[in-house]
């Protein structure tokens, strides 16, 4: 008992081992991903802009790449400590609402059926309108270039959500000539577009925001901080405040909703108001830093610079997910639920052979090949095979098809000795060996009829005939039979044909066919 408790538990322990192998291995080029797009993005808005006017790159330029990159680094760390933080609350909450007696959900009522994308996206397109037009406005007005990025970025989220309304509704067209696995790759296509609009807004503000810091330190040098540029000023610290609360709660409904319907352009567009969100709040604090103590204003222009950073992440992470899905980049997570499901389904199924999955928008497939027992019919791997398809189907709510093939395992043999002792003809087909298999038993003078004649294979070259017969004379011995039974299967396997023969004999009209060779 104690050896076998031991033995379960290393086993969970290596189980445990190599999951978190596989979401180091996953998380590894997302983050290099990230890496690269954060040095990309500060090498273009602080060091491409002065060789674009054919000026010389200043030690002011590099030292603001360095400081922005390493900046970006920080509120990347800063950024999953508070993800990680807010899942453990989630966690908590949904363990305390479900001893917390039923109450009206406004937000799931209007947004959990059919059309709740549409609706959360008519309601994020009204609310970035508000947001961009708001934040241009103040911003422009009260000295704040933060906000003024803050609002290209609510503008870029604007567009976001047209991107997702016509993805959505192009997704949900049915399979046609053209598409005949249906649409759902265009909400791919969607979350690709969305990406690039993330980009092209992180660059513009970022340098944008690399200009007016330049300006800032060069005026600061000369002038003082002081005449150098107008601080801001409270509306725009209370606009960033509305921003903050507004993003994250369209975040939320709009995440739940891309959740339900399994849709990953509506996710992406929650994560965009999401990094709206963020920026919010670093726009927020550097307003407050420099309303607070004049001699960090740089700092608002500092920090129009790490909110383009973090839209230009956001849009690598999007990309990242739509290239995948456009590339039938395969499933690991899925895969792996679907190789424990069809284990578990049936015991004859000894190993996963094969599994490939695609994604097409919301929706999967699956194709499995599996290794069953030694020997099983055909009929018995066509079972098989159904019931690990609707397992999958019935267990796995997205996938919405799943090409399940079950083969019998076979003796491993040498080749060279297999071809040498098959006889068969490659090219005869299954009628031809059960018409020849039939011939040659109505051949015997003791055949009265041949009831069934079936043909199976091990491996791909030996055919396996199995033959249910009756004999002429009622009256003939159980010895006598059987020796019948030995000549019908020798003659069978004197055939090229057939590799190996099984007889049954049916020794009455009304008994079961009993095997005799």
């Amino acid at each position: 008992m104690h050896m076998g408790h031991s033995h379960s538990h290393h086993h969970h322990h290596d189980h445990d081992q190599t999951h978190m192998n596989q979401q180091q291995q996953q998380q590894h080029p997302i983050n290099l991903r990230r890496k690269v797009t954060r040095i990309l993005f500060a090498a273009l808005v602080t060091l491409l802009p002065p060789l674009l006017l054919r000026q010389r790159i200043t030690n002011t330029n590099i030292a603001i790449f360095a400081l922005t990159s390493t900046a970006l680094a920080f509120m990347e760390r800063m950024r999953n400590e508070v993800k990680f933080f807010l899942n453990k609350a989630r966690n908590i909450r949904d363990g305390l609402m479900k001893h917390a007696p039923p109450m009206t959900n406004t937000s799931k009522y209007l947004f959990s059926n059919d059309n709740a994308a549409d609706r959360v996206t008519f309601v994020g397109i009204a609310l970035n309108l508000l947001l961009s037009v708001g934040k241009a406005i103040v911003g422009v007005t009260c000295n704040s270039s933060a906000l003024v990025a803050d609002a290209g970025h609510s503008l870029s989220d604007l567009f976001s959500d047209f991107i997702t309304l016509w993805a959505v509704q192009i997704a949900r067209l049915p399979p046609d000539d053209d598409h005949p696995y249906g649409h759902g790759k265009f909400e791919a296509v969607g979350s690709l577009f969305l990406a690039l609009t993330l980009f092209g807004t992180g660059i513009s503000v970022g340098a944008s925001s690399n200009s007016k810091l330049l300006q800032i330190l060069q005026s600061s040098a000369t002038a003082g901080v002081a005449s150098a540029v107008a601080l801001p000023t409270y509306p725009a610290l209370i606009m960033a405040f509305i921003s903050i609360v507004s993003k994250e709660w369209l975040y939320r409904i709009t995440r739940k909703v891309g959740e339900e319907l399994n849709s990953q352009v509506v996710i992406a567009n929650a994560w965009h108001h999401r990094s709206d969100a963020y920026s919010s709040v670093l726009a927020l604090a550097s307003i407050g830093l420099a309303m607070s103590v004049p001699g960090m204003v740089v700092m608002d222009a500092g920090a129009g610079l790490l909110v383009a950073g973090m839209i230009c992440m956001t849009g690598a992470e999007i990309m990242g997910e739509a290239v995948k899905q456009l590339t039938d980049t395969s499933d690991e997570k899925l895969e792996e639920r679907v190789k424990v499901l069809a284990l578990q389904e049936s015991e004859d199924v000894l190993e996963i052979e094969r599994i490939r999955t695609r994604w097409m928008g919301s929706s999967a497939i699956v194709d499995l090949s599996l290794k069953t027992a030694e020997n099983l019919s055909s009929s018995a791997n066509k079972a098989i095979e159904n019931r690990v398809k609707y397992a999958i189907m019935k267990k796995e709510k997205h996938v919405i098809d799943a090409e399940v093939r079950a083969t019998s395992r076979s003796v491993v043999q040498c080749p060279l000795l297999t071809i040498a002792r098959v006889k068969q003809n490659d090219n005869a087909s299954v009628q031809e060996i059960e018409s020849d298999a039939t011939s040659l038993l109505l051949s015997h003078d003791d055949v009265s009829s041949v009831q069934r004649c079936t043909v199976h294979y091990e491996g791909s070259l030996k055919a396996i005939v199995d033959a249910n017969i009756k004999l002429k004379s009622p009256f003939m011995t159980i010895t006598n039979a059987t020796n019948t039974a030995n000549d019908l299967r020798e003659l069978l396997e004197s055939s090229e044909n057939i590799y190996r023969a099984n007889i049954y004999l049916d020794l009455n009209e009304h008994a079961a066919p009993v095997p005799a060779a």
